[in-house]
C-alpha cells in the first residue's frame, strides 16, 4: 500500500469514528473526461469525510482510470452505448468546424452537444439495469453537473424521489432562479465579459429571454416520460428544488455575480497543491535552466492538424525555455520539448520552474493555474473556452490569440510579452494568493458543503423566489398592476374633465354670455 492509499484510510477510520451519520451519494457528471475527472476530484473529498460516495462513469471511459481515488466506488453505465465522449465529438464535427473556420463558440455551438446528450439521457431512463442499480444503491443524494446540456438528468432524482444537489462550471443563474442583470451577468459563451457594449448586452439579455422561456438545452417533455406518477413540472422548476448550487467559479478570476444563500461559489475542485514531480518528467524539468511551459489543450485535443504544429514548434524553438507538451506527437527536438499523451499537469503547474500555461482555456486548466500562479496564453478552441479567454485578458492575467490566424512570429511575441513582461505574472501571483486565502482547497469546500445539507438539508437557504414563476420573481405582475392602475387613474382623469368641460360649456351663465 503506497503512501496515499495509507493516508486515504486513515481518513476513512478517523472518519467514520466520529461520523455515525454516513449517507450514500451518487455523483452523475456527463460523459467527457473533463467532467468526470473534476467530479471524481470533489468525489473523493467527500468520501474523506466518512460517506460511501459513488460515481457513475460509461463503460468506454473506465480504461482511462479517471477515478484515482480508490475511495470513490464505480457505477459504470452504457455499456451498449460505445464510446459516448467519442460520438459526442464525432457527430456536432466541432473540432473540424473549428479547424474548418467555422464558429464554434456561443448558444448555437452548444445546441447540438445537447442533442446528443439529450438521446444518452433518454436511454439511460428507460434502462432498466441502470435505474436497478440506482434504486439499489438507496442514495441520499444524488449530485448532478450543472451545465445546461446536462441538466435533463435531474428527471433521474426527481422520478426516484431522491434529494439532490447541483455542481457546475459556471453559475447558473436561470436554473437557481437568481434575480440578475444581463448588462452584468454574462452567459459564458462566445468572448464576453461583464464589461459589454449595448449590443452586446441587446444579444445577451435576447439569449436570456429565449433561455427562461423555452427549453433550449433540455427537454421538459421527458418528466411526464419518465416520471408520469409524479406531478408534471418543468426541468428548470425541478432544477431550483436542489438542496445546494455549487458553482465551479470565483469573484477573482470570473467576474461578481448576485447568488442566493443556497449558491456556493468554490473556485475549480481540479486545482490543489502540487505533488512532486517524478520520472521523466522530473528530470526534464530539473535540467530547465531557465524555466518551462506548460501546453495542453486538454484530453480531447491531443492530435493537432500539422500546420498547427509545426507553427507552434517552431514559436518554442524561438523561446530559451523548455516546453512539455500534452499532444499525440514524437518530439522534433526532446531536449527542449518533451512530448506526451498525459503529463501530470497540476503538479507542473505548481513547480516553481512553471513560466507559462498555454491552454485551450478549459476551466479545469485555469483554475489550476489561477491556483499556481500561472499566466496563460489561452488558444480557444470551443465551448466556454472563449469566454475563460476572455476573463483573462480583462483580469490581465494572460492574453488570447486565434491559433488558426496567429503566425509562429506572432505567438513568440505574445508569450514573451506574458513571461517578461513583468504585469501579467505579478497580477496571476496577486490573484493566486487571494484565491488561496478565500476558497483553500477547493474540492475541500465543494465536500464541505455537500456533507452540510447531507446532514441539515438545504430548504433553509432556499429562497421563496425559486419556486416562483420569472414573471412574479421579476414582479413584471405588479409592473403590470401599476401600471393598469396608472392607466385607469389616468382615463379617470380625463373622463372627469372631459365632463367638467361638457359642464362647463352647457352651464347658464356660459350661455347667457354667449348672447350677450
Amino acid at each position: 500500500m503506497d503512501a496515499q492509499s495509507l493516508l486515504a484510510a486513515i481518513l476513512i477510520l478517523v472518519s467514520t469514528a466520529t461520523n455515525t451519520q454516513a449517507k450514500t451519494i451518487l455523483f452523475y457528471p456527463p460523459p467527457p473526461t473533463s467532467y468526470i475527472a473534476y467530479h471524481a476530484n470533489v468525489a473523493g473529498a467527500l468520501a474523506s469525510l466518512g460517506h460511501e460516495v459513488w460515481l457513475c462513469v460509461p463503460h468506454a471511459q473506465l480504461k482511462k482510470n479517471l477515478v484515482t481515488d480508490k475511495i470513490v466506488n464505480i457505477l459504470s453505465y452504457g455499456e451498449d452505448l460505445g464510446d459516448i465522449e467519442r460520438q459526442l465529438y464525432q457527430t456536432t464535427r466541432i473540432l473540424d468546424k473549428f479547424w474548418e473556420r467555422q464558429p464554434t463558440q456561443g448558444i448555437h455551438a452548444l445546441y447540438p452537444v445537447s442533442q446528443v446528450l439529450l438521446k444518452i439521457v433518454n436511454v439511460l431512463l428507460a434502462d432498466k439495469m441502470f435505474l436497478d442499480k440506482v434504486r439499489n444503491l438507496k442514495p441520499d443524494l444524488i449530485v448532478l453537473e450543472s451545465v445546461p446540456f446536462n441538466m435533463n438528468m435531474v428527471v433521474l432524482p426527481y422520478m426516484l424521489d431522491i434529494p439532490f444537489a447541483f455542481i457546475g462550471t459556471n453559475h447558473e443563474a436561470i436554473m437557481s432562479k437568481v434575480p440578475f442583470s444581463p448588462a452584468v451577468t454574462p452567459y459564458s459563451i462566445d468572448f464576453l465579459s461583464d464589461r459589454m457594449t449595448f449590443f452586446q448586452k441587446v444579444y445577451l439579455t435576447l439569449c436570456y429571454l429565449v433561455s427562461i422561456n423555452f427549453d433550449l438545452y433540455h427537454d421538459s417533455s421527458l418528466v411526464s416520460k419518465f416520471a408520469p406518477h409524479k406531478p408534471h413540472k418543468s426541468i428548470y422548476d425541478i432544477a431550483a428544488n436542489a438542496e445546494i448550487f455549487i458553482a465551479e467559479v470565483d469573484h477573482i478570476l470570473d467576474y461578481p455575480r448576485t447568488m442566493l444563500p443556497n449558491t456556493k461559489l468554490i473556485g475549480g475542485s481540479s486545482a490543489s497543491p502540487a505533488k512532486p514531480l517524478v520520472g521523466e518528467f522530473q528530470k526534464f524539468v530539473d535540467e530547465a535552466t531557465t524555466g518551462i511551459i506548460v501546453m495542453s489543450f486538454g484530453g480531447a485535443v491531443v492530435n493537432l492538424p500539422p500546420d498547427i504544429s509545426n507553427k507552434i514548434v517552431s514559436a518554442f524553438k524561438q523561446l530559451d525555455l523548455r516546453v512539455v507538451w500534452k499532444i499525440n506527437m514524437t518530439s522534433p527536438d526532446p531536449k527542449q520539448i518533451m512530448t506526451s499523451l498525459w503529463i501530470p499537469q497540476n503538479d507542473l503547474l505548481g513547480h516553481q520552474k512553471a513560466k507559462l500555461f498555454v491552454s485551450h482555456c478549459g476551466k479545469n486548466g485555469q483554475y489550476e493555474a489561477l491556483y499556481h500562479g500561472v499566466p496563460i496564453l489561452c488558444l480557444p478552441i470551443y465551448g466556454d473556452q472563449g469566454y475563460n479567454s476572455e476573463r483573462v485578458r480583462v483580469k490581465q492575467l494572460g492574453l488570447y490569440t486565434d491559433i488558426r490566424e496567429a503566425s509562429a512570429d506572432e505567438l513568440v511575441a505574445l508569450m514573451k510579452e506574458i513571461i517578461y513582461g513583468g504585469k501579467y505574472a505579478e497580477n496571476m501571483r496577486k490573484a493566486s494568493e487571494l484565491y488561496r486565502e478565500l476558497y483553500k482547497v477547493p474540492k475541500h469546500e465543494a465536500a464541505y458543503w455537500l456533507d452540510h445539507v447531507i446532514k441539515y438539508g438545504g430548504e433553509y437557504m432556499r429562497s421563496p423566489g425559486q419556486q416562483m414563476p420569472w414573471y412574479q420573481l421579476l414582479v413584471l405582475d405588479v409592473i403590470a398592476f401599476l401600471f393598469l392602475v396608472i392607466v385607469v387613474i389616468v382615463l379617470a382623469f380625463y373622463v372627469l374633465i372631459r365632463i367638467c368641460y361638457r359642464l362647463y360649456k352647457g352651464s347658464p351663465q356660459k350661455i347667457k354670455s354667449k348672447r350677450n
